[in-house]
């Protein structure tokens, strides 16, 4: 007994991942656009709440915002499953931050921590390309061990906010089949 055609238009696109950059109609390109600016406001209003923008650490808040919008655009990818994203901030996170308290060159040592970060991401099957910017970040933004112990929950909660964020944004929007995987 052959599917509705409804059915079988949704499995086609469960199998065959939408390309972001294709042009999209107006119909269907407004509420989009609206969601992902409400879910990104969300975020950084978190962010502003908590007054983050007045410590060494402040860059960190760009890596989750791109998160949410690149799991949101690319729900059904790989590096968008829920647990490979925050799997890739907790790796990051623990080797940006773990470089800030190394003395030596901050240039080098952001190197090292991205480099570090990509082995483990690559090795773990958890690569989310805008985590790796938090282990170059963090070096770089010339924080101490103060700043960065407190940081490191709090950039976890914020890459799991994106994620919960772009499932709630896939909600609204009628797509039921975010996250389609967890792994």
């Amino acid at each position: 007994m052959p599917y509705p055609a409804d059915h079988q238009d949704k499995w086609r696109q469960r199998i065959r991942p939408i390309d972001p950059t294709t042009r999209l109609p107006v119909k269907r390109l407004i509420p989009l656009v609206l969601v992902e600016t409400a879910g990104m406001a969300l975020l950084f209003g978190i962010y502003h709440l908590l007054d983050l923008g007045r410590t060494p650490l402040a860059p960190l808040i760009v890596p989750p915002l791109v998160t949410f919008a690149l799991v949101f655009a690319t729900a059904h990818a790989p590096a968008s499953r829920p647990l490979r994203v925050v799997t890739a901030y907790v790796i990051a996170g623990f080797f940006g931050l773990g470089m800030v308290c190394v003395p030596g060159s901050r240039l080098l040592n952001s190197v090292i921590a991205a480099f570090l970060t990509l082995i483990v991401m690559h090795a773990t099957g958890a690569f989310h390309a805008p985590a790796v910017a938090v282990s170059m970040a963090a070096v770089l933004t010339e924080a101490d061990w103060h700043d960065a112990l407190p940081a490191y929950p709090l950039l976890i909660a914020t890459a799991m906010a994106a994620v919960f964020l772009a499932w709630g944004a896939h909600k609204i929007l009628g797509d039921d089949s975010y996250p389609d995987k967890w792994w």
